[in-house]
């Protein structure tokens, strides 16, 4: 499962959001402004307050930096970027 942490007006987070929705990726959004619990989790998980940040719980992986994210869903499952810019 992939679980993309992010806030509303983040132009980056958009970008990852548009970049799994394009493709048909099913993922968990959870805004850590919407959710205090969800900041909480991803302070204990990354140790920053940055977002966008992944973890695909299938694989073990977490990641911060949209292009890095956009980089690792293209590589891990099959779908790539393509001549978009996100």
């Amino acid at each position: 499962m992939l679980i993309l942490y992010s806030k509303s007006g983040c132009p980056f987070c958009v970008d990852v959001q548009n970049f799994l929705e394009d493709r048909g990726i099913e993922y968990s959004e959870r805004d850590v402004y919407e959710d205090e619990s969800w900041m909480d989790e991803l302070l204990e998980l990354g140790g920053k307050r940055q977002v966008p940040y992944l973890v695909d719980t299938e694989r073990g992986v977490s990641m911060y930096e949209s292009q890095d994210i956009i980089q690792y869903i293209a590589d891990v499952y099959g779908q790539r970027p393509d001549d978009i810019v996100y």
